[in-house]
């Protein structure tokens, strides 16, 4: 999952993806629209719903489609939460890039009662995050060539 920055006003339900595939598996998929009575993009939807259904996720009792359940949700920084949270080994490198200044910027986590702060996800202030979602990716932005973490401030100054 990239993180994606739409437009205002995109209110869209589906997406579309352009994709190359062999002659042969485009043969097979009209046949097999034909045999389902489905247009083509809902028998691509299909099998694509199947393959996430049943690929193994983390162990035998946990498949992909499990994990997303976990992390999908329609609000953009909650979604990033959960899946940085819970899926860390998808986050591409720019993804990393927010994440890690999630992590170094401490008003987005509630502290201990000893009044250090930790990284621990139920400490996480995900309102914070999401309140400061457009903002924190404009820091990160234009912070993307400095080789250090920049931590984002959610008190202005």
């Amino acid at each position: 999952m990239a993180v994606n920055l739409k437009k205002k006003g995109d209110t869209s339900t589906t997406v579309s993806v352009g994709i190359r595939i062999d002659p042969k598996i485009k043969f097979a998929l009209d046949l097999m629209g034909r045999m389902q009575k489905r247009s083509l993009t809902a028998v691509i939807e299909w099998a694509i719903s199947n393959a996430i259904a049943q690929q193994q996720f983390r162990s035998p009792d946990e498949t992909f489609a499990d994990a997303i359940e976990k992390v999908w949700s329609t609000d953009e920084s909650t979604r990033f939460v959960q899946q940085a949270l819970y899926m860390p080994e998808t986050l591409t490198y720019d993804e990393l890039r927010i994440w890690e200044t999630i992590k170094e910027s401490i008003d987005f986590w509630a502290g201990n009662h000893d009044g250090t702060w930790t990284h621990v996800d139920f400490l996480l202030r995900k309102d914070e995050v999401r309140e400061h979602w457009d903002r924190l990716l404009e820091h990160v932005q234009q912070h993307r060539t400095s080789p250090t973490i920049v931590p984002y401030s959610t008190i202005p100054f």
